[in-house]
């Protein structure tokens, strides 16, 4: 009898492997609400103040008198997370300047390497490699930034501007990202429910409780007995010292890891797929800098809202939208050569209709400015809607629900759809 209860007995790894399933129904997470419309009318501001910002300068001043490039589509993700998502701890100043830096730091260093290796035209090699170094030394360092996977992943597949070799790392790399957050201070701050940045450190101090109030507001004036009021510029200068947010807290060595492995299985399936098969047999492309902005989230932040299948999935397709959309009236009207105007409108615009969709994804913001800014996938059209916009991002969610489970600590997606919540009712039986 002990010998037929162990013939017919479930094998040791089956509640393992069940166990790695079941978190492919997802965790039935909360959707977040959808903002009101004065919250997108300043998102859409931010957003094209700070591209015009960007678009100008690369237009008028650093190409020109530098002979680098600013405009690159990271800052379309960037312009998502200042401008729309600013409470979230990977939208912080010391996250985009470091975390963009570091970005291109790490994508450089792996160019120049497989160059060295002989193994330059090995892009598929070069954008996992990048995008997942990238990842994994952000999370040692305190800051992870998706639009930093986007800067490493344009260095490695775009040949012309490896010809900026180290100066990359200067402009658009940081120089870009001050400028991005200077103008996200000025900005977002003018909204009276706004308030940024949370922190400037990353590293949480020890002692929060003591922290003074940034505005004693409650004072009695001795003369009159009114209470002391601050006036406007001050509540205003006064936000730009941080709200005293928490920053996030640095992962496990063993997540960091699980992150690594899952960006490089992902990209270098992005990249191949694009190399061998959608590139060369259907005239697709799917591999552009957006979806290294999106292997960060995915991999690195994969329970933030802003990661989950569905705000990739139609934020990133609302950007490749947006984007066919703004080029084809810039055209209509003869204003097609206002690159910098077509791109502060791109990501504006995307960003505007990703919020009142409930699907606010910052890669979207650089998948608009992608079309906008590069004349040769314009030639795709409509098509470039589909792929790389649906199909990449799709592929990546795919990617994120096969490798992200494989930890025990994670659960990838949080939800499918836009609220996977129960009613009280449902969720107490």
């Amino acid at each position: 009898p002990a010998l037929a209860s162990h013939r017919f007995a479930s094998p040791p790894h089956a509640p393992i492997a069940m166990d790695y399933l079941k978190k492919y129904a997802g965790a039935g997470s909360a959707g977040l609400p959808v903002p009101p419309w004065s919250h997108t009318a300043w998102s859409f501001l931010g957003a094209f103040t700070g591209m015009a910002c960007i678009g100008l300068l690369d237009t008028y001043v650093v190409v020109p008198m530098a002979h680098l490039k600013l405009l690159v589509a990271a800052f379309g993700a960037m312009s998502v997370l200042l401008f729309s998502a600013i409470k979230v701890p990977v939208s912080q100043p010391f996250n985009t300047i470091a975390g963009n830096t570091l970005g291109a730091l790490v994508g450089v260093s792996v160019v120049t390497a497989l160059q060295a290796a002989g193994l330059a035209d090995w892009f598929w090699l070069s954008g996992a490699l990048s995008v997942s170094l990238t990842i994994a030394l952000q999370e040692l360092t305190y800051c992870v930034h998706p639009p930093g996977g986007a800067t490493a992943l344009i260095f490695a597949l775009v040949v012309p501007i490896q010809q900026e070799h180290w100066m990359y790392v200067f402009a658009p790399a940081m120089l870009g990202s001050v400028v991005m957050v200077c103008v996200s201070l000025v900005i977002n701050n003018l909204a009276s429910d706004r308030s940024y940045p949370l922190f400037w450190s990353p590293v949480k101090k020890a002692q929060e409780h003591d922290r003074l109030p940034m505005l004693k507001v409650e004072e009695t004036n001795e003369e009159s007995g009114a209470e002391d009021e601050p006036s406007l510029l001050r509540v205003y200068l006064s936000k730009f010292s941080g709200a005293g947010g928490d920053p996030a807290p640095k992962p496990k060595l063993v997540e960091t890891l699980f992150s690594f492995l899952g960006s490089f299985a992902g990209m270098c399936v992005l990249g191949l797929l694009d190399t061998y098969v959608l590139a060369p047999w259907f005239d697709l492309k799917v591999e552009v800098a957006a979806f290294g902005a999106m292997s960060v989230l995915i991999f690195s932040t994969s329970k933030a809202p802003l990661a989950q299948p569905s705000n990739a999935v139609i934020g990133n397709s609302i950007g490749g939208a947006v984007g066919v959309f703004v080029v084809s009236i810039m055209s209509f009207v003869g204003l097609q050569g206002m690159i910098w105007t077509s791109a502060a409108l791109s990501v504006a615009l995307t960003i505007a209709v990703q919020e009142r969709a409930n699907s606010v994804h910052p890669p979207g913001g650089a998948t608009a400015l992608l079309y906008a800014i590069t004349p040769a996938l314009q030639t795709m059209g409509a098509k470039f809607i589909f792929a790389p916009a649906f199909l990449g991002a799709v592929i990546m969610v795919v990617m994120g629900t096969l490798m992200n489970n494989l930890s025990p600590d994670r659960t990838y997606p949080q939800r499918w759809t836009l609220d996977d919540s129960k009613p009280p009712a449902l969720a107490k039986s």
